[in-house]
């Protein structure tokens, strides 16, 4: 039976619901199908786009920074979180791990694809060859990414090769194959290293070819390789590959001002900071999908009716650093800061801090963000090269390298505060890894990372969720059953539930302990 191919329709439905011919009988001779509808590069660029389309979804980053410590409830909140993330409730039909799983899984279905057609594709010329061997890699590099999103949220232990992870989507599966069971960690990682190897193989082998950070490319399959191997704890390896970003990739740490531009207007300077973005275009704007309207309403101001706003722990240590440009860029200027905050009768509405990295504004209360027709929506930042220095930093503490620790934390400093920094100091390594956890908070909140952060790097640092009282107090907010206290690092939360929907469709999967 043929199988009708849908360029950019997101899939909503079940993981393999997309492969289903039962839905397409009967077969209609002259219909689009994928025989016939991927015949050319133009045609698998399309495909190509389609993946990334899936790709940039903000379920991640709004899951994981409402879940852990990134925000308190807004004054404009309208029960966003309150029975659900933001008290620590997932259960198998919480739609933020519902979302994740179905969606990695669509746009690894889209990469899966352009993998099998571009073998497919005759080139009309040299030219056409290399542009469908590039598209080739792309597809391997995001179909990496797809799997290593997928492991760590779902895996108990990312260190544990013999782990459950997810179901392993290295092919095009067909209507028949109705049940499809979880595969390991070691098997995961096997296949993240193969495809970004074989990517790295054909980005190696184009003549002339430069790295654009919109799309898949070179740098970020050389950065996942660092990831990957920082998750598993393979730390000689991870800063093998964090090295070989930092020295070769040509990206170098943003200054002050690019660095605001990265998150406000994504007009920084050539070869700053981002490695890979996927890249979001004025008509795709939509309060649906936008970044910034994540955490708010309208736009990332006081008025933009925020329902989530800068957690007071993130907070009170931002504000230890006045001339750091993070502050700046993640607390929005319109913000009312409450001193006496530990004693207001009303702290939700005496103490306002606006969420603003996603479109902000350096002065005033004019963004860049608005939530109108073909107005500005931040691309979304997978990897930056601030992440590789952090990669190197987490090996130099598996190293017992305390010394060394200070001084890759330290290049970060002397960007982000604007002036050369004394390296910070660590007495033991416990302390090193709090260290680099705070600094990790700092540089990359709100991009997706807490969450997983917490779970490998957490017991190592004897640091867990780190909410102040002040932000699941009663003057927070009226919170069901129990005010949501600090999560402990042992709990089986922080191995996400295989979604309901999965568990229904698919009788071969294992749903994790505690669910």
């Amino acid at each position: 039976m043929k199988k009708i191919l849908t360029y950019i329709t997101l899939v909503s439905g079940l993981l393999f619901t997309s492969c289903s011919s039962d839905l397409l009988t009967p077969f209609t001779p002259g219909s689009l199908t994928e025989e016939n509808a991927i015949t050319t590069s133009s045609d698998l660029q399309k495909l190509m786009n389609s993946t990334y389309n899936i790709f940039s979804d903000r379920s991640e980053v709004v899951f994981s920074s409402v879940f852990t410590d990134e925000v308190g409830i807004g004054y404009a909140n309208g029960g966003q979180g309150l029975s659900t993330e933001y008290i620590f409730l997932l259960i198998p039909s919480s739609p933020g791990p519902a979302n994740i799983w179905v969606g990695t899984y669509s746009a690894l279905a889209r990469a899966n694809r352009v993998i099998q057609n571009a073998d497919k594709i005759v080139p009309a010329n040299a030219a056409d060859a290399a542009l469908i061997s590039r598209l080739r890699a792309e597809a391997l590099t995001m179909r990496a990414y797809g799997h290593l999103r997928i492991l760590a949220y779902y895996s108990p232990s990312l260190k544990d090769e013999n782990a459950l992870a997810g179901i392993l989507a290295n092919k095009v599966f067909t209507s028949e194959e109705k049940v499809n069971s979880r595969t390991t960690n070691g098997v995961f990682y096997m296949q993240i290293h193969k495809d970004l190897d074989d990517a790295l193989a054909i980005y190696n082998g184009l003549s002339g070819y430069t790295a654009d950070n919109k799309i898949a490319n070179r740098n970020f399959a050389k950065g996942l390789k660092a990831r990957a191997y920082a998750y598993k704890g393979d730390y000689i390896n991870a800063e093998k590959w964090a090295d070989e970003v930092i020295n070769t990739s040509q990206v170098t740490l943003a200054n002050q001002a690019d660095y605001r531009k990265v998150f406000f207007t994504d007009d920084e300077s050539s070869n700053k900071e981002v490695i890979f973005r996927l890249k979001r275009t004025p008509q795709q704007n939509t309060q649906a999908t936008n970044l910034h309207n994540g955490w708010c309403s309208v736009a990332p101001n006081l008025d933009g009716s925020p329902f989530y706003e800068v957690s007071r722990s993130l907070f009170n240590i931002l504000d230890q650093r006045p001339t750091d440009v993070r502050r700046n860029v993640i607390v929005a200027p319109s913000s009312i800061i409450d001193p006496n905050y530990t004693t207001s009768a009303d702290y939700l509405n005496t103490d306002k801090l606006i969420i603003q990295k996603y479109g902000g504004t350096e002065t005033g209360k004019t963004t860049a963000a608005v939530t109108a027709t073909n107005g500005f929506n931040n691309d979304y930042k997978i990897m930056r090269i601030s992440e590789m220095y952090l990669i190197k930093a987490e090996a130099r503490a598996n190293a017992g390298d305390l010394a060394g620790v200070g001084l890759v934390l330290k290049s970060i400093l002397d960007a982000r505060l604007g002036t050369v920094q004394t390296a910070p100091l660590y007495t033991n390594i416990q302390a090193a890894w709090a260290g680099i956890l705070k600094e990790r908070r700092l540089e990359l909140a709100y991009e997706g990372h807490r969450y997983i952060d917490i779970k490998r790097l957490g017991t190592l640092a004897n640091v867990t969720i780190d909410r102040d009282p002040a932000d699941y107090s009663s003057s927070s907010s009226n919170f069901p059953a129990a005010n949501p206290v600090n999560l402990p690092n042992s709990s089986y939360k922080f191995a996400l539930p295989i979604p309901q929907d999965e568990l229904n469709a698919n009788p071969g999967i294992v749903q994790n302990v505690g669910y």
